[in-house]
């Protein structure tokens, strides 16, 4: 009810409003427009932080969260789009980036604006208009309200235009290889040990840790340790033994799924702990993980990836590859206990190689790109102004 309600505000004051924008306001938005997260996150703070003739606004309708952030941030940069106030205040932006949705739903909202889709990962899994489980009706709103309003969509290699191009019905001009602002902080050293302890505080002591993301279930709740062998006892006597400690980070959906298993050296890493982990993956030592494109961002650390996908045959006929799961999976797919174990010491590591094709299939971009993208956009609108 509240996409309808705003769909139809935004379309009255966008046709009749008189509003217009201003390209030096960027608004950004993310998942439903309650969420601070994926690349509209990681951008926002770079334009906030070293962009000084923008000025930055991210649409925040959980005013719980807003207020939080307002209180961390500044209470300037934080609005929300339910009131017909602030749906004018995001029509008033020249520029909107946006990870999943818009900050408003409408048509023909490209008038006198920038819409950047940023996108949140790669499209391992069929997305957008290639999924097959959206309907008709659904794939026609889709066009009107998404597709034909963006004035470019973002993705991290050359290989994946035709791919992004398709799955959003736009012309593969309209894709840029662009990069994802939310692995900026790949490339950054951070002191994990004090990220580590601002979550938890103390902690066991750790020689490595291991973060296991598991892909939320449609058809039932995810198993973590699919294995028939499988023994508590003993992986907690391992990871003891090896000073490892195994961060769980499950779909909010599936947190009980998770409570069997915590304990000292196996900790629960959600939203709450951490709403969007992409800009910390570099302190993992590992990944474990089954059909998540969070593998791809990882790839750019050059760490180990393990690979848990014991219902494969019925998840993806559920939703759909568009790649070869064994083809662009680098890692070890162990099915005992053992084995896993063994995956787990890092005593040898035999998929480096692949790892490198891998990350050469999906990530060309393989620095920092939150500037390259704000000058990219800077440029465009001095060139328009001529």
């Amino acid at each position: 009810m509240g996409k309808v309600k705003n769909l139809i505000k935004g379309e009255l004051l966008s046709h009749f409003g008189r509003i217009c924008p201003d390209p030096y306001v960027w608004v950004f938005s993310s998942t439903d427009n309650r969420h601070y997260n994926y690349n509209s996150r990681y951008l926002f703070e770079y334009v906030k932080e070293h962009v000084p003739e923008v000025t930055p606004l991210f649409v925040i309708n959980d005013q719980e969260l807003r207020q939080k952030l307002g209180d961390l941030y500044g209470r300037q940069y934080f609005i929300e789009t339910e009131t017909a106030e602030g749906i004018r205040r995001a029509l008033s932006a020249g520029v909107w980036f946006t990870s999943a949705g818009l900050p408003v739903y409408g048509t023909g909202l490209l008038k006198g604006r920038r819409i950047i889709n940023l996108w949140h990962g790669v499209p391992l899994k069929k997305i957008a208009l290639l999924d097959p489980n959206l309907g008709k009706a659904a794939k026609i709103y889709f066009r009107k309200i998404f597709s034909e309003n963006y004035t470019c969509i973002l993705t991290t290699s050359q290989s994946l235009v035709p791919l992004m191009a398709e799955s959003f019905a736009v012309e593969e001009k309209k894709i840029k290889v662009w990069g994802q602002p939310r692995n900026d902080g790949i490339f950054q050293k951070k002191d994990r040990d004090r990220i580590l302890h601002k979550i938890y505080g103390k902690l066991p002591e750790y020689h490595r840790i291991v973060l296991y993301a598991p892909t939320f279930r449609d058809h039932g709740e995810v198993k973590l340790f699919p294995f028939r062998d499988f023994d508590r006892e003993r992986l907690e006597d391992f990871l003891e033994k090896e000073k490892i400690i195994l961060f769980l980070r499950t779909h909010i959906a599936e947190k009980a799924a998770a409570g069997p298993y915590l304990g000292e050296r196996v900790r629960f890493m959600g939203e709450e702990q951490a709403e969007d982990v992409t800009g910390m993956l570099d302190i993992f030592d590992c990944l474990i993980t089954d059909y998540s494109s969070i593998y791809i961002d990882y790839l750019l650390t050059g760490n180990p990836v393990i690979f848990l996908p014991y219902d494969r045959e019925e998840y993806l006929a559920g939703r759909g590859m568009n790649f070869d799961y064994d083809e662009v999976t680098p890692g070890p797919k162990p099915e005992t206990m053992d084995n896993f174990l063994r995956c787990l010491s890092a005593e040898q590591d035999s998929w480096e190689e692949e790892r490198k094709r891998v990350n050469g299939l999906f990530n060309e971009i393989r620095k920092p790109c939150s500037e390259s993208i704000c000058r990219k956009i800077l440029k465009s609108l001095k060139e328009n102004k001529r």
